[in-house]
């Protein structure tokens, strides 16, 4: 039963031929439509279907017959040839094939035949080649053996060689042989004994010590009578084995006969031409050239009792391999250790550089045969100035390495006096009948010694004129505007002066002046110092006239100038009740006498001197004094007379002393540069700059390393010691100065290399010393500053007891840091600047509070007494200053009156104001402080008006 296709599935094609049709038609019939009627219609089908086939085969052959029986014919013909050819094939496989007869099978069996007769006959052959061989290596390793015990080496190695040669001659069947691999053994064992005796052989011939050097010319062989001479024992070892046994020669010369005698003394004997002895010598008396000729000597030797025995090839090998080594070792060991430290010793060591280049011409080029275009010594010989300089260079800045992070010592310490170069020529003005309360008597006193002499160390003598200071740096002070000419500048000098109004409630006063009032200041008491009319109070420290019109100036304005603009009247800082205006009339009015009537600020190189007197305590007004005999008022004013003086007071400051090493450092070794410049004893090289110019650069380099070294060295002392910071800028501007002096020592173009980097390093150490004064004294005044700010927080609220003693406490606080700092820094900066750096840090804590006072919008009356109090803790800084506070502290005389204006009447301030002592005041300050002080009254309002409407 057929299959059944699935439908889904293609169908095939329905077929083509009669039996495909019949076999499709079976398989289709089933039980159910399968007779014998359908199975004889297939079987009639299929016997047309043949029948029709046959005719049309026959119809094809007929359509052609004659073609159809010519084929026919000869199909036959090729069936015939077939068959005959098939037979002959049979019969030649047969005459091939036949086992016994057979061609093949004939011919097989003769070259079996053949073939076993050629192997036996090559074994025969091999066999014959191989013991032959064999018999021959037997004999050669015999003669081997033979020379070895009979010690003759050379032979033995030339027979070894021989037989190294038979082995690579050897069949190659006889490499792997058993009996081929013992022999090779035992001729490695003789070979390797032979390498072995000669070494040994070579050791007791060639002997190197550090005592002594022996080479003998010959040597017996141990375990025989044979002697072998050095030649042969060197030509016979092998390559490997010589060219180590040369190189640990050449390491043990360089080792105790080269490197040994150029580092020191040490004597050569020479005993029975075999060997060299060494001895130890003393270094007392010893000549540097000495080990040049102890090596000369050593190589003389060598090339003497060994070079000549080594083969041509290895003699110019290991003489050359030693060129190298000797030439950099002179060098290293002898030369530039020996390269003198000091100018005065380099004749001496000039000869023996003209020894090591005669021993480099004579034993490295000649006797070594080393190139002569290449010549090391010879070229650092030539080049000896410039190593001598830079040694020297690294010498000295060594030594100033040292000298510069050496701890800090204070008895090194020193005072050096300053030097003005160009004293200030400061006008002085000479008024006879001036007010008495000013402090001029007719006496006359030296401002340096207005004061008692209180031994503070200042170093100040009674002399009008200083005394030239050795060696001191020039501090020196910038052109004033007192030595230009006198013009009508404002300071009232051409101006008619007129007399106050009086006041009805005082007296009058002889030659219009009115009577002294009882002073708090004391500037009316009796032993009040009197200044001189030819001389002045100190000059301005910050101005310092330049050097050279190229020098670059201090750009800041000068801090301290003897009196500033805001210095019309002497300081009136008075205890009395605030309702006593007479008084502060009378103040006023003294002080616009004596000014002529204008303020005679303008000008700040004006010294006006003021005589100083103990500050009473807030709490205890001071008593009035007897009133001074009074003076008759010329009657004709003039113009004050001017008189030029010429005032240098001496002061001193306190200099580090390796400072003074340091500059000592860099003055000898100018002077050294210079002497080396001048010389002629050194060979003439072309160079890109002359001689001694590294040595005079070194000099420069000195203050460059100090200035690198120094900060960050001692970085904690300057940042946490108060008196670090400015002994450092001392010591910078003591340098400075002092390089300004090397420099206008120097004659001509001495210092020409090194002119622009002296006046460099001088122009950055001056920076360097007033940018650590500046930055320290704006560091502490930042913290006098703070430490106020911070503790009154603005001064509120006074009026309560818990907030008056805060404030109380800062204010002290600033004092005591004020006073501590200038106990410090007295004994380190020279007056002038030691004024100037307290005022700047004592200027900065009035600042403080008069910003703080002037910006409160109301002031009790309570308040107004206790800011009061709180100001007069501060006069007690005046001491500090006496009788220079006014010069050096801008803020004084405005503070001064703060004071007082807080306890004063609205009639004192605006008489006050009328008379122009209020000029350091601006007038918005003014009207401020009236507003905080005073209730709205029409009074009040009629002063502010006033005020407003500018001053007289």
């Amino acid at each position: 039963m057929a299959f059944p296709v699935p439908a889904h599935l293609p169908r095939r094609a329905n077929p083509q031929d009669v039996s495909s049709e019949i076999l499709m038609k079976i398989d289709q019939a089933t039980n159910q439509t399968l007779t014998a009627s359908l199975a004889t219609s297939w079987l009639a089908e299929l016997e047309a279907t043949i029948q029709a086939t046959k005719s049309h085969i026959h119809d094809r052959i007929h359509v052609d017959l004659p073609k159809f029986e010519q084929q026919f014919e000869s199909s036959k013909s090729v069936q015939t040839r077939l068959q005959s050819l098939a037979s002959n094939v049979d019969g030649l496989s047969h005459t091939l094939s036949d086992p016994e007869t057979g061609l093949v099978p004939t011919l097989v069996r003769s070259l079996t035949a053949h073939a076993s007769l050629a192997q036996q006959s090559a074994d025969a052959t091999v066999r014959h080649e191989t013991l032959s061989h064999l018999l021959r290596c037997r004999t050669e390793f015999g003669s081997v053996l033979s020379l070895v015990q009979l010690g003759k080496l050379p032979q033995a190695v030339e027979a070894c060689g021989e037989f190294e040669q038979m082995f690579r001659d050897a069949p190659a069947h006889l490499h792997q042989t058993n009996v081929m691999v013992d022999l090779k053994r035992k001729f490695q064992a003789t070979k390797s004994r032979v390498e072995e005796q000669l070494s040994e052989a070579y050791t007791r011939s060639v002997t190197v010590s550090p005592k002594y050097l022996e080479i003998l010319p010959s040597v017996v062989v141990r375990q025989s009578d044979s002697v072998l001479s050095l030649p042969d024992v060197l030509s016979s070892l092998s390559t490997n084995s010589l060219s180590s046994h040369l190189a640990t020669l050449r390491r043990d010369i360089m080792t105790y006969y080269v490197d040994h005698f150029l580092r020191q003394p040490t004597s050569l004997t020479v005993s029975s031409d075999t060997s060299l002895t060494i001895f130890p010598s003393p270094p007392n008396s010893e000549d540097l050239t000495t080990r040049i000729d102890n090596v000369s000597a050593t190589l003389k030797f060598l090339s003497t009792h060994f070079m000549v025995s080594l083969p041509s090839s290895e003699a110019h090998t290991f003489s050359r391999s030693l060129c190298k080594p000797i030439v950099t070792s002179v060098l290293t060991n002898l030369l530039v250790p020996s390269l003198p430290s000091s100018f005065d010793l380099l004749p001496q060591f000039l000869s023996l550089s003209k020894h090591a280049l005669a021993f480099e011409d004579e034993y490295v080029v000649q006797l070594l045969g080393d190139d002569k275009s290449d010549r090391p010594i010879k070229a650092w010989v030539d080049g000896m100035g410039g190593h001598y300089e830079r040694q020297r260079r690294v010498q000295i800045l060594e030594t100033s390495r040292i000298i510069i992070l050496a701890p800090e010592s204070a008895p090194d310490r020193f005072l050096v006096e300053v030097n003005d170069k160009m004293p200030e020529v400061v006008p002085v003005q000479s008024e006879e009948g001036h007010d008495a309360s000013w402090g001029f008597e007719d006496e006359e006193k030296p401002v340096n010694g207005g004061a008692a002499d209180d031994g503070d160390g200042w170093g100040f003598d009674d002399d009008a004129e200083p005394k030239s200071a050795p060696a001191a740096a020039d501090v020196t002070p910038a052109p004033s505007a007192a030595t230009e000419d006198v013009e009508d500048d404002g300071w009232g000098f051409d101006e008619e002066e007129t007399d106050p109004a009086p006041d009805p409630q005082e007296p009058p006063a002889t030659n219009g002046h009115h009577e002294p009032e009882p002073d708090a200041w004391g500037w009316n008491d009796d032993d009040a110092q009197a200044d001189s009319t030819e001389d002045t109070v100190w000059d301005d420290p910050w101005s310092d006239p330049p050097e050279k019109p190229s020098a670059v100036k201090n750009p800041r304005p000068p801090p301290a100038p003897s009196i500033t603009p805001n210095t019309s009247l002497s300081s009136p800082a008075s205890t009395s009740s605030p309702k006593m205006a007479t008084r502060l009339e009378k103040l006023a009015n003294k002080g616009k006498k004596h000014l002529n009537g204008s303020s005679p600020m303008s000008s700040p190189a004006l010294s006006t001197p003021i005589s100083s007197s103990p500050k009473p305590t807030p709490a205890t007004p001071s008593l009035p004094p007897p009133p001074p005999p009074a003076t008759v008022k010329s009657p004709e004013k003039r113009p004050p007379r001017l008189s030029t003086s010429v005032a240098v007071p001496k002061e001193m400051y306190l200099v580090s002393g390796r400072v003074r090493q340091i500059i000592n450092i860099v003055e000898d070794v100018l002077i050294e540069g210079r002497k080396f410049a001048a010389s002629k004893i050194l060979p003439a090289i072309e160079t890109s700059s002359p001689p001694g110019t590294v040595l005079l650069q070194s000099a420069a380099s000195i203050l460059d390393l100090y200035r690198a070294l120094y900060p960050v060295k001692f970085a904690g002392s300057l940042k946490s010691a108060q008196d670090a910071p400015m002994q450092f800028s001392n010591d910078c501007l003591y340098l400075s100065g002092e390089i300004a002096r090397v420099e206008g020592a120097a004659r001509g173009d001495a210092l020409a290399p090194v002119k622009d980097r002296l006046g460099e390093c001088r122009h950055r150490l001056k920076i360097l010393g007033d940018s650590w004064f500046e930055d320290t004294v704006e560091q502490h005044r930042q913290s006098a500053n703070d430490t106020i700010a911070r503790g009154a927080e603005g001064f509120t609220f006074t009026a309560d007891q818990d907030r008056y003693d805060e404030c109380e406490s800062a204010i002290s606080r600033a004092v005591q840091e004020v006073k501590r700092l200038a106990q410090r820094w007295k004994g380190i900066l020279n007056k002038s600047k030691y004024y100037t750096a307290i005022g700047m840090v004592t200027d900065a804590a009035l600042s403080r509070v008069l910003e703080d006072v002037l910006a409160l919008p109301d002031i009790p009356e309570v308040e107004s007494h206790r800011l009061s109090e709180l100001c007069r803790i501060l006069h007690g800084l005046e001491a500090l200053f006496e009788p220079f506070v006014v010069a050096y502290v801008p803020s004084w005389l405005k503070f001064s009156y703060l004071s007082e204006l807080l306890e004063a009447s609205m009639v004192d301030i605006s008489y006050l104001f009328d008379s122009g002592a209020l000029v350091d005041f601006e007038v918005d300050e003014l009207v401020g402080l009236v507003r905080a002080l005073f209730a709205d009254t029409a009074l009040r309002t009629n002063t502010i008006n006033k005020l407003t409407g500018g001053r007289p």
